[in-house]
C-alpha cells in the first residue's frame, strides 16, 4: 500500500533551502533622493534679515553678538544652532 499523506518530518531534498542562500542579501542598485531644497533654504537666508542675524549669532555666539540682535530675536536666540550652513 502506498502512503499518500506525508508526515511533518519528510521533506523533498530538491525543495530544501540552503542556509547560505536564505540569509544572503543581494543589492542590485542603490539610489539616493536629490533635491534642491537645502540650497533653496540657504539662498532664502540671504534675503531674510532675521535669519541673517540668527545665523550670524548662532555661528559664533557671544554676549556682544547677542546684543547686536534685534530685540524680538534676543529672547529666543538660544534655541538656534548652525549645522552645515543651516539654521536649526
Amino acid at each position: 500500500m502506498l502512503t499518500v499523506v506525508t508526515d511533518a518530518l519528510s521533506r523533498r531534498t530538491d525543495y530544501a533551502m540552503k542556509t547560505v542562500d536564505a540569509n544572503r542579501i543581494g543589492v542590485k542598485s542603490v539610489s539616493a533622493p536629490s533635491s534642491s531644497l537645502i540650497d533653496d533654504v540657504k539662498a532664502a537666508f540671504a534675503s531674510d534679515a532675521d535669519a541673517k542675524q540668527l545665523l550670524s549669532y548662532a555661528s559664533a555666539p557671544s554676549d556682544e553678538a547677542r546684543q547686536k540682535l534685534a530685540l524680538h530675536l534676543r529672547a529666543r536666540a538660544h534655541r538656534y544652532r548652525v549645522h552645515e550652513g543651516l539654521l536649526l
